[in-house]
């Protein structure tokens, strides 16, 4: 589940706005509509959505990279601290 909260709302909206005995839709808001009303094709579709899978990011490249510093390795016998 990519969108969980996106998800649970739409379910809200599609459970508030099925469709009666004669094929309208039952919510008070949408009288006279016919079929499936366009609330509930928005919330089926935003369930869709909620639970399509998003891509990853690319991986960096080196060219991708700019401006990072480069670590070398610590000489031995180097001391570092603040009691040196």
């Amino acid at each position: 589940m990519t969108d969980p909260l996106l998800w649970r709302l739409a379910l809200d909206v599609v459970a508030a706005h099925q469709p009666d005995s004669r094929g309208d839709c039952r919510n008070l808001q949408c009288v006279g509509q016919r079929g499936v009303c366009a609330a509930a094709r928005n919330a089926r579709r935003a369930m869709t959505l909620a639970r399509a899978s998003r891509p990853a990011p690319p991986r960096p490249t080196p060219a991708m990279i700019q401006g990072r510093a480069h670590v070398t390795a610590r000489r031995r016998g180097a001391s570092s601290g603040w009691f040196t």
